[in-house]
């Protein structure tokens, strides 16, 4: 794939040299506390990671923190762009699914799948990976929590949860407000403003549009892309008749649509070609000749690409939470509903050329209930507890078209199949429901032995129900995409011997069982220094696989994955909470790893399998620091040294460029999406300009060694190491009500490759751009 854009060569340590950072090696995250006012001290970072209002530097959890005014600062629209600026993180839009991935473990590019990395929003599940690319609305910040969060965050958050909160009515008036336009008709625009409405009720709504015409044309039909216009709307209310109760609407509707960008709405470029030897000429192996032949553009190191039109990506999501909070006998009593859904629409071709050989239509619906009870102690006793109960169920659906249009030729040659000829070109259909139930008791206790020794003890026990129908049929594709009318049943027949699967009707059913204990010993050595032991026991339920064509219901099934987690780690504040330092080292054992293996067949098609294949562990140090220099100057960084590999897994499946090797022992092998350093250095700095104009220079450096970016470690799906520059200058009114800023990404326009789509197809990460925004805030 000629994936590798960049060489390491230390430019890690030179880099972090270069910012003063070899004394004060690591952060809270780069952007925790930029912004704010000059102030002598470090800010309190609040997070609710374990269901409570509490201070980060108490809490025994490894965890990023991004503040909502850091998010609008340096303009992260979606936890896909906010990842590019985590260490240890990678989430990103990869066509049928997302790829979110936390020290290196998640769950693969497959739509019917659990998330190993799970996303709560005001305290509702967002479990589905289509999310991470809304956009973030009026937020209040970002908790990243890494590591196994089962005992407070449910099931399937085995790698880790992503908390966001957003914010709330207050009894003051508030407002916001902010427009930005940058290269590639980026744009903005996000509103908000909020207060006491009566005595007891206070209301706050807000309001984004956002979007961009892209950075990469297709030479096609001249349009740039990912052409993308988002717009989300929010209210929120709250009611507050007495003084120990108080009820939160909170209802949200957002649209994200991205148009001509290729599968899953992502600007995918034409890689790989010519392949290697021995790779099939047909699929994708004929995209790369199409691609040739028709000198279409190849590679990343180029701003174009190709295609036809009607490519693109539509999410359209309602998202509504009340919760009630009573407050008695000393005991908060908590009740959290939720409804949440989406409908999600991809039309894509498999490699970015302007014939459409082969193009795929994935429509998917989902809908969410859910409802959790909890009980919390007060706070500052000698035994504090918190228990609860949860249950969701939730419904989704799942479709897939295919339209083979480059198998027309072979239908009277190869296949020997003339009597499909008049169906040409031929398309499959089918169409994947899932019914899921899922039902959990929680809760944990925490014995202040002393006041500086502290244990906890934790657990969930789950039951999930889950039950699913699928059907598959042949026919004719009567669009570039889409467009698909079924054939007669004798003809469906002959079909099933095209080798893309067995037309039909499968349905299955299972349920997984699970306790997941957790225990956390912390003491404080100094009133600024906590030293802290955990371990958590994981589990993410088994599933069906949508994409199992075989007609045989027990190949979609597969079972359960477990982890057993250990950290240990010291948080510490120095010189007056002028210099925080955080340390932790981590293991993580998976057995059980529920793995997605591509098998390539002799036409180029590949099949998802997805089993029960393999043991990992991910292992290493995060080290984290914010420093204040001077009232005006901050230096800050997060480094993670991770070793995330496969300890057992004889049996993957074999390189994607040679189905001539079916199966590969990828055991002790890296998983993908583990470099093995990652992390970012940052510095701020404030100076008084006349009038009492505040002027803000901030330098951010992201960076990664090398990984892999497909399961089967191939060198076709490598990204080198790289270093991301990222700027920002502002400048405040006297008053700092009004702010100006001007922004810079990727600096020095470095190629990094975001996610794969195909063995032909890879998108990149936004080249180097400035944008200036407008800020108010009162």
């Amino acid at each position: 794939m000629s994936i590798k854009t960049s060489s390491w060569h230390g430019s890690i340590w030179q880099v972090l040299n270069s910012c003063g950072a070899t004394v004060l090696l690591a952060a809270m995250t780069s952007s925790m506390a930029f912004g704010a006012d000059p102030s002598d001290q470090l800010e309190t970072i609040i997070i609710t990671a374990q269901k409570r209002v509490e201070n980060l530097q108490s809490v025994p959890i490894s965890a990023d923190v991004v503040s909502g005014q850091a998010i609008a600062e340096q303009n992260q629209t979606s936890l896909e762009t906010l990842s590019e600026t985590l260490s240890g993180v990678h989430i990103q839009s990869n066509g049928a699914n997302s790829d979110m991935y936390i020290r290196g473990i998640g769950s693969g590019g497959y739509q019917s799948v659990d998330e190993s990395v799970v996303m709560f929003v005001d305290d509702i599940y967002h479990g589905r990976s289509r999310t991470t690319a809304a956009s973030f609305l009026d937020i209040d910040h970002v908790e990243v929590l890494k590591g196994p969060q089962s005992t407070y965050f449910g099931n399937s958050a085995i790698a880790g949860a992503v908390n966001i909160l957003t914010n709330k009515p207050t009894d003051e008036l508030s407002a916001s407000a902010r427009m930005l336009y940058g290269m590639y008709g980026q744009y903005a625009f996000e509103g908000a403003v909020g207060g006491p409405f009566t005595d007891t009720l206070a209301i706050r709504a807000a309001f984004m549009a956002d979007g961009g015409t892209g950075w990469i044309k297709n030479v096609n039909f001249g349009q740039d892309g990912p052409d993308t216009h988002d717009a989300t709307g929010r209210v929120t209310l709250r009611f507050r008749p007495v003084d120990n109760f108080e009820a939160m609407l909170k209802v949200e509707d957002g649209n994200n649509t991205s148009v001509n960008t290729g599968y899953g709405g992502a600007p995918f470029q034409m890689v790989n070609c010519p392949p290697p030897a021995g790779f099939p000429t047909t699929a994708f192996g004929g995209a790369c000749a199409t691609a040739l032949a028709t000198k279409a553009p190849l590679g990343v190191n180029n701003n174009e690409t190709a295609g036809i039109a009607g490519e693109g990506a539509t999410l359209n999501y309602l998202d509504s939470v009340l919760t009630a909070n009573y407050q008695r006998w000393g005991q908060t009593f908590t009740s959290v509903t939720g409804f949440y859904k989406y409908q999600y629409s991809d039309n894509t071709v498999a490699a970015p050329v302007s014939l459409p050989a082969f193009t795929s239509q994935f429509p998917e619906n989902y809908r969410q209930f859910s409802e959790e009870l909890r009980v919390a102690s007060p706070t500052d006793q000698t035994v504090e507890y918190l228990f609860g109960a949860y249950y969701q169920t939730d419904r989704l659906w799942i479709g897939f078209e295919n339209n083979y249009t480059f198998l027309s030729p072979f239908l009277l040659g190869l296949l020997g199949a003339p009597s499909l000829a008049p169906f040409t070109p031929i398309a499959d259909n089918s169409s994947f429901t899932q019914k899921e139930d899922d039902y959990s008791v929680f809760g944990s206790v925490t014995w202040n032995i002393t006041s500086a020794l502290k244990l906890t003890g934790g657990i969930r026990g789950s039951v999930v129900d889950k039950n699913y129908v699928k059907d598959l049929m042949f026919g004719t594709g009567t669009q570039n995409i889409g467009g698909f009318v079924s054939m007669p049943v004798a003809d469906q027949l002959v079909a099933d011997n095209l080798g893309l699967g067995i037309a039909g009707n499968t349905a299955g059913s299972r349920t997984d069982r699970a306790w997941q204990p957790s225990a956390k010993l912390q003491y404080e050595f100094e009133p600024q220094v906590m030293g802290y032991l955990s371990y958590a026991k994981g589990f993410k339920p088994g599933g069906f696989n949508s994409t199992d064509t075989s007609a045989v219901a027990s190949n979609a099934n597969f079972g359960p994955e477990h982890v057993n987690a250990y950290e240990a780690g010291v948080k510490s504040e120095f010189f007056d909470r002028r210099l925080l330092v955080n340390l932790d080292v981590f293991r993580s054992d998976y057995t059980d790893l529920q793995v997605s293996d591509l098998v390539f067949d002799t036409f180029g098609f590949s099949t998802l399998e997805v089993k029960n294949a393999a043991s990992s562990r991910a292992q290493g140090v995060e080290l984290q620091e914010q420093a204040l220099l001077t009232k005006n100057f901050r230096l800050s960084a997060n480094v993670t040294y991770d070793e995330t590999k496969y300890l057992d897994y004889p049996n993957a499946a074999g390189p994607a460029y040679n189905p001539a090797v079916p199966v590969q022992n990828l055991s002790g092998r890296p998983t993908e999406f583990s470099p093995l350093w990652s992390g970012n250095v940052a510095g701020a700095y404030s100076i008084m300009m006349p009038a009492n104009y505040r002027l803000t220079a901030e330098l951010s450096a992201y960076f990664s060694s090398s990984y892999y970016l497909h399961e089967t470690d191939e060198p076709e799906f490598f990204q080198g190491g790289y270093v991301r520059l990222d700027g920002r200058l502002s400048l405040e009114t006297p008053d700092r009500h009004w702010a100006i800023d001007l922004i810079g990404k990727n600096l020095t326009d470095r190629v990094i490759i975001a996610s794969i789509g195909s063995p032909v197809s890879a998108v990149k990460e936004e080249p180097a751009n400035v944008a200036i925004q407008v800020r108010y805030h009162y």
